[in-house]
């Protein structure tokens, strides 16, 4: 990140210098400074959306959420410049009120796009956090399971405990308050499965990964129950 973050800074100086180039040549009135003040903010708002992105601790999958970001603010500094040099060109014809609201047009615009992105990426984001949670509980189902596969050898027991580890896989993943209480019972079933494979209890192995088999469909059912339930309330 410490690369892209320094060719990302030095893009920003090598644009601010051409541009510090192209405004030279104009009559340096109240309308060119007024111009050159509002290009500076927008240069500097660059510099701090870079450094916020680049700096965040977004996983990779995640950066692309910041795209709109960048395109917004290279969107507003491309505008503001183009803006700023045809207000300084006509610097003495146009009024100082009418280039400061001309600026501050673009500069509300480029305010609501912000705003606008910023709250789009939370709502994404917050969508991405409950739907973890969801699969929670399904995960950890999973990695119990695994972790005793691990512990027990090969026999009968092992392959009770790889047939229940494919039911687990798939089955339902989401979860939600619909299917906290046969989670529960599911859980502690587990908890008896665990105890009768290591104790090397093949008749109450096979009985307690019957059960939780059953339990495993019947989450099921009541998880596509809910499912159209609630694609009948969305209607």
């Amino acid at each position: 990140m410490g690369k892209k973050l320094s060719k990302g800074y030095i893009l920003i100086v090598f644009v601010f210098i051409i541009y510090v180039v192209a405004a030279i040549p104009f009559s340096k009135t109240a309308v060119y400074w007024a111009a050159f003040a509002f290009s500076l903010a927008a240069f500097l708002t660059q510099v701090y959306t870079l450094h916020t992105i680049m700096k965040s601790q977004a996983a990779i999958k995640d950066r692309i959420y910041d795209f709109p970001l960048i395109r917004i603010s290279a969107l507003y500094l491309a505008v503001q410049l183009l803006a700023s040099l045809l207000l300084m060109g006509f610097s003495t014809k146009v009024p100082v009120y009418a280039a400061v609201l001309v600026e501050m047009v673009i500069l509300a615009a480029a305010v609501m796009g912000f705003f606008a992105v910023g709250a789009v990426r939370k709502e994404i984001f917050g969508q991405d956090i409950q739907l973890k949670k969801k699969l929670a509980g399904m995960e950890k189902l999973r990695s119990r399971v695994h972790l005793l596969l691990s512990r027990c050898g090969e026999g009968q027991i092992r392959e009770l405990l790889q047939k229940l580890a494919e039911e687990i896989r798939y089955s339902n993943p989401v979860s939600g308050e619909y299917s906290e209480e046969i989670e529960e019972e599911i859980a502690v079933l587990l908890g008896e499965v665990e105890a009768a494979a290591l104790d090397g209890d093949v008749e109450n192995t096979a009985e307690f990964c019957t059960q939780m088999k059953g339990l495993l469909r019947e989450r099921d059912r009541i998880c596509k129950e809910s499912h159209k339930n609630n694609q009948y309330i969305a209607r």
